[in-house]
């Protein structure tokens, strides 16, 4: 498989996760870039050949973010672009010897996987999580939500955005951790906003 072989909307999921999409907002810009790498010339303009179009690169981010299309990353082009669970389960799935010039995606694919055991360690440090496995989650405080999220009253809207995508992208492959998560957004819909 070649890189022409992969869809603008992969190739721009394949963008971010390079980019630590899976911990943080990527720009537009820096995706169009690295999109650019990877693909030399298929977000260019026809006349100008050497320039990226940047409208081209972020309606594709647009149109990934779409679940008809997988919804594969989370984000617009004002906040930034992350992977959603879905878009890093398909970068997990990923064929990666099938992805010429691309061998940071490989040590990038490792790298993710480290942030999520050290983020899912983390999580069942928690509180929440205790009570959770003890039965006892009918008396998980609004406290035990920020420790779990790592957020408090005081954090600006990108900022709780980022955190819970973190932990999303974190709890995919943990049946328990994503059973509790689901748990404190319903019980905290105002928080986790």
């Amino acid at each position: 498989m070649r890189n022409d072989d992969f869809s603008n909307l992969e190739l721009v999921t394949m963008a971010v996760a390079l980019l630590d999409g899976d911990v943080e907002y990527v720009d537009r810009e820096d995706i169009a870039i690295k999109v650019n790498e990877i693909a030399p010339g298929r977000f260019n303009w026809r006349k100008y050949s050497e320039r990226i179009d940047l409208d081209a690169v972020g309606g594709t981010l647009r149109s990934a973010k779409k679940p008809q299309n997988g919804g594969l990353l989370v984000g617009n082009n004002t906040m930034g672009w992350m992977l959603s669970p879905a878009g890093l389960q398909w970068i997990e799935t990923l064929d990666l010897g099938a992805v010429p010039d691309v061998p940071s995606i490989k040590y990038r694919r490792d790298s993710i996987a480290a942030n999520q055991q050290a983020e899912c360690a983390r999580l069942r440090t928690t509180q929440a999580y205790r009570l959770f496995s003890d039965g006892e989650s009918g008396i998980i405080a609004l406290q035990d939500f920020y420790q779990f999220a790592r957020v408090n009253e005081y954090f600006q809207s990108k900022a709780r955005q980022r955190r819970y995508a973190i932990i999303d992208n974190a709890v995919v492959d943990d049946e328990t951790l994503s059973e509790l998560w689901g748990l404190l957004k319903k019980r905290f819909v105002e928080e986790a906003k």
